[in-house]
């Protein structure tokens, strides 16, 4: 694919992305895009339920975080603690691309678990980190009915693309805190009967990851918008959205996934998270011309600096989740295969060094210095995600205020 093509490839996904957004109300959106469907080909999909824990200690650690990581005067819900829906995922080998999914029980085709966790606005912060956390608390302690064994925390890679790679590293902000709280790298927490520990993983892996993706104000945000994929604004906030059951949400906020005191707390952003130390190494996959990618540079320098191990994997004028989007292209083959053998190297315990490289369309791949200084120092972002938080209002119809620098 030439760089025209490609170019060309982009706005005709991005037109197309913008237009469904803008004229279908958010639960429609979600019954589509979560719609269950079958699992074809060479994939083998367990679908399973996690039960909730009858204990509140999974809850009460995140509360203790968002406290202890905030200001004081940040206001949430309170979620309810649910079952949560997950499904084991893994490879399917001698099959063809369209065979469809075989007539055996659950039980005997898992491997790899996704968990489903709920859906925003209906279910704001804290509830989808609520569901992660309880998924991967019984990963380590399964309950006798569960089709797995335990998984030691050393087996165990946080995966994800876009905002639920954004997720992972709120689990680990909460994970930091609680070793900070307890005095100890193994804090403890009643589940399911028993006192366990909440271990970090072995490491984080993520493709496109979005670390500001609530208040997008970093400068890549507006320059690279004619080379992504991805739409505008989330159109949800302007005057004439189509509203449904879902959306504007009752009573009123101005932002999908939490309430606005929330948007620049180290849980929902991970630019305004201070402290790394003691975090697992992390892999991530960018796009230099992603609209996320100012952000994401933003983090990984900073946790780079504070002595995490960061392996970063840039994809010249790669779009938002390229190799979801463009799977045959030779750099979203590379992107998977390098994506996976950092898994396999954080998972074998192996001892990882910062490294950045960046593989041009041609496929040629020079290195970069992760560490090296970010144009925007620390003071100039925060003031970038204060300004844009004190400018947005509850949505009820009416478009929200911009913030003008």
């Amino acid at each position: 694919m030439s760089e025209e093509d490609l170019s060309d490839a982009i706005k005709t996904i991005r037109t197309f992305v913008t237009a469904r957004m803008l004229g279908t109300p958010v639960g429609t959106l979600q019954r589509e895009t979560g719609a269950d469907r079958e699992a074809r080909g060479p994939c083998w999909v367990s679908r399973v339920v996690l039960p909730a824990p009858v204990e509140k200690d999974a809850l009460n650690i995140i509360l203790d975080s968002v406290k202890g990581l905030g200001e004081g005067n940040e206001r949430y819900a309170i979620p309810a603690i649910e079952n949560v829906r997950a499904q084991w995922t893994g490879h399917r080998a001698g099959v063809q691309k369209d065979e469809p999914e075989p007539n055996i029980s659950e039980v005997e085709k898992f491997y790899h678990l996704q968990e489903e966790y709920r859906l925003a606005p209906q279910n704001p912060f804290p509830a989808a980190l609520l569901d992660c956390l309880i998924a991967y608390l019984t990963l380590l302690y399964p309950l006798p009915c569960s089709p797995n064994a335990s998984v030691p925390a050393r087996d165990v890679v946080f995966a994800g693309d876009s905002s639920g790679a954004g997720l992972a590293l709120s689990i680990v902000q909460v994970i930091s805190y609680a070793r900070k709280r307890q005095g100890t790298e193994k804090p403890t927490l009643e589940f399911h009967g028993q006192k366990v520990v909440l271990p970090m993983p072995a490491g984080l892996a993520f493709q496109s990851p979005s670390v500001d993706t609530q208040l997008n104000t970093m400068p890549s945000w507006a320059a690279n918008f004619e080379y992504d994929t991805v739409p505008p604004d989330p159109p949800g906030y302007d005057a004439g959205f189509p509203t449904d059951e879902v959306w504007p949400s009752n009573p009123a906020r101005g932002n999908y996934y939490c309430e606005t005191s929330m948007l620049y707390h180290p849980l929902v952003c991970a630019m305004a998270a201070k402290d790394w130390h003691g975090c697992p190494p992390i892999y991530m996959a960018i796009g230099s011309k992603e609209r996320i990618v100012d952000g994401t540079k933003y983090v990984a320098q900073h946790v780079a600096i504070q002595g995490v191990p960061i392996l970063w994997d840039e994809y010249e004028l790669m779009p938002h989740n390229w190799p979801m989007g463009f799977p045959n292209h030779p750099l979203s083959e590379k992107c998977y295969h390098s994506w996976a053998k950092a898994c396999s190297y954080f998972a074998d315990g192996r001892n990882i060094q910062t490294h950045g490289t960046f593989t041009a369309l041609d496929s040629q791949v020079r290195e970069l210095e992760v560490t090296k200084d970010t144009s925007m120092s620390t003071e100039e972002v925060g003031r970038l995600m204060r300004c844009k938080e004190s400018s947005i209002r509850p949505f009820t119809g009416q478009p929200v205020a911009k913030c003008h620098l």
